[in-house]
């Protein structure tokens, strides 16, 4: 029974772990080519923008092997890696796709997020604000991949079997990432919403972090900020 046990370890060890390394190596070649066309959509931004308007910053910024970001004004797009691998639940559509039914091993992936933050939120540390997951790339051991997101990037990568990662479709993500940015405005909340405040969340919460503020919040007090 025991030997039995080691041999089915040995599969699992074999149908699992090696995939999820392949898998987790894909990722990260995907990753790397994402990095590199991040800094070259800045690289070109910079030349052709701040001409006009240099006060206008834009650069790119690596801050580790998993993580990556472009300031453009003041906006912050930020791509990141998860170090894990996933799959999908079990009534996910995918099972139903000839492309997986072929292979269920391809429906295993490796994920990369794309969250937009205010720039101010990471220069003063606002830790209390909030940013937004614009889309997520999801990437299996052959390179193809899916894009799950907001706007037309809810549905322009849906395709697992069609798509394959290549720069021309990472660049277009990205742009469509940063377009996305700069199409959703800081709004303010209601006056009567946030008028109301103790001295003790001035001076505590406020004063400490600056204006707990998010692109699609406004900024927030009271309540809303002793709930987090």
């Amino acid at each position: 029974m025991q030997k039995d046990n080691y041999k089915e370890i040995l599969g699992k060890l074999e149908s699992k772990a090696s995939l999820k390394q392949a898998i987790y190596r894909s990722t990260a070649e995907v990753f790397g080519l994402t990095k590199s066309i991040l800094s070259k959509i800045a690289a070109k931004l910079h030349a052709d923008y701040t001409q006009k308007d240099p006060s206008v910053e834009v650069n790119y910024q690596e801050n580790n092997q998993f993580e990556a970001q472009l300031k453009f004004s003041g906006d912050m797009l930020m791509i990141s890696m998860h170090s894990n691998v996933f799959n999908f639940d079990v009534g996910h559509s995918i099972f139903q796709t000839t492309y997986v039914k072929a292979d269920e091993s391809l429906s295993y992936c490796g994920v990369i997020y794309v969250h937009n933050f205010l720039a101010d939120s990471i220069k003063y540390n606002r830790l209390a604000d909030e940013g937004s997951l614009i889309a997520r790339i999801l990437v299996n051991k052959e390179k193809h991949f899916m894009v799950e997101g907001d706007g037309a990037l809810g549905f322009l990568y849906e395709d697992f079997a069609a798509n394959v990662v290549t720069e021309e479709n990472l660049t277009d993500i990205l742009e469509k990432s940063i377009l996305l940015c700069l199409n959703t405005d800081l709004l303010l909340p209601p006056f009567a919403q946030v008028k109301d405040v103790t001295l003790h969340q001035k001076q505590s919460i406020v004063a400490a972090s600056g204006y707990p503020t998010g692109k699609r919040l406004g900024y927030q007090f009271k309540a809303e900020i002793e709930n987090k």
